[in-house]
């Protein structure tokens, strides 16, 4: 199972999973918000988590963020709702929530903070900033599972293919490659051969 799977799979359990689309947003939060008065705020973050399990990011991270301004949530729920805003596509705000709360996250499980760890460093990455990037995806790379490390040390490599140090990127890319065939993950193999090639030529 690759990284995104894997992430995704996680975050079920976690009661996070796939992101709503975006059209329906301007929708969800009307009706959400015609429809807040009628909840304690018990039933308010229960409604959040169902969302969670239902795929949809947009409407969970409203909940949250009501309950987050009128308690301040604590750092798990914190955590969702970074990881909500980095599948919503708000890699900013996900970067926000999360970096400042990650020492607090110390007692988590591995896998979990792996999570955590991956969404802000592929929000660095989504933005560009790629050597802010980079010690995120290394965190990542201790904490996740062995079938997941091919990815982030995969996206190590392109950070340092964008930085210019070519070299660096190609070592990267060598012991990604030996992951990818460890797990038999054959675009991933086919990719990142097209990735060392363009390496090589420049």
């Amino acid at each position: 199972m690759d990284i995104s799977k894997r992430i995704t799979f996680f975050l079920l359990v976690c009661f996070i999973s796939l992101p709503c689309i975006a059209h329906r947003h301007s929708g969800a939060y009307a009706a959400i918000l015609e429809n807040t008065s009628d909840y304690t705020d018990a039933e308010k973050l229960s409604r959040a988590v169902e969302y969670f399990q239902s795929g949809k990011y947009h409407e969970a991270l409203i909940w949250f963020s009501k309950l987050d301004k009128k308690y301040k949530l604590n750092p798990r729920f914190q955590a969702y709702m970074g990881v909500c805003c980095y599948y919503d596509g708000e890699y900013e705000r996900a970067i926000e929530a999360l970096e400042p709360i990650l020492p607090k996250l110390k007692a988590f499980a591995p896998h979990e903070l792996a999570v955590y760890y991956y969404s802000v460093a592929d929000s660095y990455f989504r933005l560009n900033k790629y050597i802010d990037a980079v010690p995120f995806y290394e965190k990542h790379t201790l904490l996740c599972y062995n079938n997941e490390k091919g990815d982030s040390l995969f996206r190590i490599g392109i950070c340092y293919r964008c930085l210019g140090d070519i070299e660096i990127a190609q070592e990267y890319f060598v012991e990604a490659l030996a992951y990818f065939r460890r797990y038999n993950d054959t675009d991933r193999l086919k990719y990142i051969e097209r990735e060392l090639e363009r390496s090589i030529d420049n």
